[in-house]
């Protein structure tokens, strides 16, 4: 049985006693909890017991992590390893490996868990907050490295390397090229990349959105560790988390979306057919590349949403499902939409017979002329030199789905159906995503009910105007 030896009235020590060392010394194991103010001696007491029984499981388990003795750095591998890879997708996992081992280990890692305190994590924030702590530098060749490539002058020297010919014709030329460039580039010359290159490191600080990315994952972690019943508190919680402004949602009005829908009569239909579908549906464009023939019935004119299709730096292109139940959903189509999709469909069909045995089968619906399987992010590459061609206002595909809900809300369609064909959670969610389009298309309808007014009889001079109803 565990026993407790009470410090003082709001610490105690737990003793776990586990038989004898080999040199006859008696093996225990300690772990101290403190109480927060305001309990009573009965509840301080409880708790204890709690704990002790508690203690008394992890240590006869093998599973025992002391607070006092682990750092925040060696428990946060432990959180990686244990938890976070057999419960996060990659494309959340590795921003947290990121954040992780780049800032917040070397930062606060070497800090034991129960001595971590809050005033540790706000020194960390503001930290984030000066100039220099951006990781996205960028690399300028030296003058011995232009030397060498100069004098090499290999053909097909950029495939060798394994970067694209306009990355090497930039470097050749001394101008600035990413970190993972400079480093293929380094390596092929034998070169240390400090030796090649000299690294330029953007000044600006970290926003406030990124700074409390960290604070959330600091958060998480520190979670758990109570949980796990490592620490008492989660010293993060006593941080007020950075406050972060609600981003302006970015879409395109009415006429805006016509003049663009004109403008793509003249591109491939590929793109078209893409372009319409998100304006259509307000799908997300990992659900459109992960979108399989199989998924559209035609008569019914419904998509079936059933998985992402996401490029994951460090993992490659993945499949995912979706991140809610919510997200698996059935979205119908329009019929103009639906004559487009037919249309690429039959062209594919075309290029399969024209290509023969070299045709490659995909089983989703927007590939490539030879059916190979389109890069999960290549149409938010064709949409962004689209607008820069046409002059059109920067938006990202990502603002063609808050265009979608702007026509919904627009045209009168309720909030319910417009979360469910967005695949939200919550109509909240759908709510306050789209709170200032809502309250512009209120105002719209404040001046819909004065048109209905303006057909009311007039009297004399106050033609356009209702009659004052005011006592004289």
């Amino acid at each position: 049985m565990p026993s407790l030896e009470w410090r003082n009235e709001t610490s105690c020590r737990i003793v776990v006693s586990c038989g004898y060392l080999p040199n006859g010394k008696k093996d225990r194991r300690f772990k101290t909890i403190t109480f927060p103010n305001g309990m009573t001696q009965r509840q301080r007491e409880k708790e204890a017991n709690k704990q002790a029984a508690l203690f008394e499981n992890q240590v006869a388990n093998g599973t025992f992590l002391d607070g006092e003795k682990v750092t925040f750095g060696e428990f946060a591998e432990k959180w990686l390893t244990d938890y976070a890879e057999k419960q996060l997708a990659p494309c959340t996992l590795n921003p947290y490996r990121t954040r992780l081992h780049k800032r917040i280990i070397p930062a606060i890692g070497h800090i034991k868990l129960s001595k971590l305190q809050p005033h540790h994590l706000l020194e960390f924030y503001n930290n984030l907050a000066e100039n220099g702590m951006r990781l996205d530098a960028y690399y300028i060749p030296t003058l011995e490295l232009i030397t060498a490539m100069n004098e090499t002058q290999l053909a097909g020297a950029s495939r060798a390397i394994g970067i694209d010919a306009k990355t090497y014709a930039k470097a050749r030329k001394g101008e600035r090229i990413s970190k993972k460039a400079a480093e293929k580039i380094s390596n092929h010359f034998k070169l240390d990349i400090k030796t090649a290159f000299s690294p330029m490191y953007k000044s600006d600080a970290l926003s406030p959105k990124s700074v409390k990315h960290h604070h959330d994952l600091i958060s998480s972690i520190l979670s758990t560790a109570v949980e796990w019943n490592i620490i008492v508190n989660n010293p993060a919680e006593r941080v007020k988390s950075p406050k972060v402004a609600k981003p302006k949602v970015q879409y395109y009005d009415d006429e805006q979306v016509l003049q663009m829908l004109a403008l793509l009569n003249d591109e491939p239909l590929k793109y078209k057919v893409i372009i319409y579908l998100a304006i259509d549906t307000g799908l997300r464009i990992s659900e459109i590349a992960g979108l399989e023939t199989v998924d559209i019935d035609f008569s019914t004119n419904v998509l079936t949403i059933k998985q992402q299709r996401q490029y994951v730096s460090g993992s490659g292109t993945l499949i995912k499902s979706p991140k809610t139940d919510s997200g698996n959903r059935r979205v119908s189509i329009s019929d103009n939409v639906a004559d487009l999709l037919k249309a690429f469909q039959h062209e594919q069909r075309r290029n399969r017979f024209k290509l023969g045995s070299a045709w490659q089968d995909s089983p989703y619906f927007f590939a490539h002329e030879d059916g190979r399987a389109m890069f999960p992010y290549r149409p938010y590459q064709w949409f962004k030199k689209f607008l820069a061609r046409h002059n059109m206002p920067a938006i990202t595909f990502h603002a063609l789905r808050h265009t979608n809900a702007s026509i919904m809300i627009s045209e009168g369609v309720d909030t319910v159906t417009i979360s469910g064909r967005l695949g939200h959670s919550d109509k909240n969610v759908t709510l306050n995503t789209y709170s200032h389009v809502i309250s512009a298309k209120e105002k719209q309808a404040a001046n819909k009910m004065d048109n209905f007014y303006s057909r009311l009889p007039r009297n004399g001079s106050s033609k356009g105007k209702i009659n004052a109803l005011v006592p004289k």
